[in-house]
């Protein structure tokens, strides 16, 4: 990984952000902010990037255990993601250039969903033929493309992309072993990959195109925002992983699922206590995992009575504390903070409600509104945060 930084650093005369996951800033300057077009930028390539992964790992999981309906959903999701990532991609190279994006990627992700049908139907020439179209088809003409409209050197851009593709591919493998602990941990793995992707794309889009994106992508700020974005979007992928095997009574799949997100808390924990000190950072942990406590419990085959109480200590003691806790880190009204944050549990809940209720048509949709009502939680505190802690953050 050292060596793909250092070939896109020489290319570039610049410092860009690396692809080992190890946020590198720009040095310190005045008025640093986390809100800018390059920033945008970033943030947008980074989610868009890990909800891919999660995405694939949810249509590959849904078919594997033949939930049709819940399938036909997330397959469509794959494609909301990639009209996403070329809106994205034409916002900075034009609508041209960008439909040989939008082939290149349609062919990675008819790539995935062949795979997983040969794996699942035990149709080895069908997977292995898939395999090998993600390797010697897709990376090549995505490394290619990105390296001819980037400038980004060809040789780091196709290790990053192969190396994302074989970890989102060993999601799939997992899945048909049964080994739900690996299948977690590779998840994890891969959709941190994505986020790596990001973080060399934007900086270098930005060299590109300084006029379309200003600002700096790369500033500590700005690291802070897209760690946020990106672990918050995990979370709730994760939650609804978990709440699904709970209220399915996958107890196998519920346990590795719960040890995912105890290890999203933990890198959210980490994160706060990072930037607002320890005391904020064990105060977070108390609430957050008393947060995911709580989702379970409202998942489970527990009582009406015990549901209810939890469904009461989310939208009340949750929102209350976590809403307090932030306000005691950043000056930030309870307004800007609390109603995004109530309106991302009420999206989580009720994707847990359809998975309770095996209302699977909207599911997956769903899934999405409430993964993306995480970004404005996530922007508001990095945007308060880098107005209240200028030090922090190099200003």
């Amino acid at each position: 990984m050292i060596t793909i930084l250092a070939a896109i650093s020489c290319s570039s005369g610049n410092s860009g952000t690396p692809a080992s996951g190890i946020r590198i800033s720009s040095p310190s300057t005045a008025g640093i902010t986390a809100d800018s077009k390059a920033a945008d930028l970033r943030a947008r390539l980074d989610t868009l990037l890990g909800e891919h992964v999660m995405v694939i790992a949810k249509e590959s999981l849904a078919a594997a255990a033949n939930r049709a309906d819940e399938y036909k959903g997330y397959a469509t999701l794959l494609t909301i993601n990639a009209s996403d990532l070329s809106d994205v991609m034409s916002s900075a190279f034009g609508t041209s250039a960008t439909t040989r994006f939008a082939q290149i990627w349609a062919e990675q992700n008819n790539y995935f969903v062949d795979y997983t049908v040969g794996i699942v139907s035990h149709n080895a020439a069908k997977s292995n033929g898939a395999a090998s179209g993600l390797v010697n088809g897709f990376v090549p003409k995505f490394a290619q493309y990105m390296s001819s409209m980037t400038s980004i050197p060809l040789d780091p851009i196709t290790q990053l992309a192969t190396e994302q593709v074989l970890e989102t591919k060993a999601i799939i493998d997992d899945q048909a072993a049964l080994n739900n602990a690996k299948m977690f941990a590779d998840l994890r793995r891969a959709y941190a990959q994505a986020s790596r992707i990001g973080d060399v794309l934007a900086p270098a889009i930005t060299r590109k195109f300084p006029d379309k994106f200003p600002g700096d992508p790369a500033n500590k700020a700005v690291d802070f925002r897209v760690s946020l974005d990106a672990l918050l979007e995990e979370h709730s992928y994760l939650a609804t992983m978990t709440t699904s095997a709970t209220a399915a009574g996958r107890n196998p799949e519920q346990a590795a699922a719960l040890t995912a997100l105890a290890g999203n808390a933990d890198a959210l924990g980490t994160l706060f206590s990072k930037v607002f000190g320890s005391a904020i950072g064990t105060r977070f942990d108390q609430v957050w995992n008393a947060r995911d406590a709580e989702l379970v419990v409202y998942a489970s085959n527990a009582s009406a009575a015990n549901r209810q109480a939890a469904s009461d200590g989310l939208s009340r003691d949750f929102v209350s504390q976590f809403t307090s806790l932030v306000r005691d880190s950043v000056d930030i009204t309870e307004a800007a903070i609390g109603y995004p944050v109530r309106g991302q549990l009420t999206d989580l809940i009720k994707v847990i409600d359809e998975q309770r209720s095996k209302a699977a048509a909207q599911l997956a949709a769903d899934d999405h509104t409430a993964a993306s009502a995480t970004y404005p939680i996530s922007d508001a505190i990095a945007g308060a945060a880098a107005a209240k802690l200028p030090a922090k953050f190099g200003g």
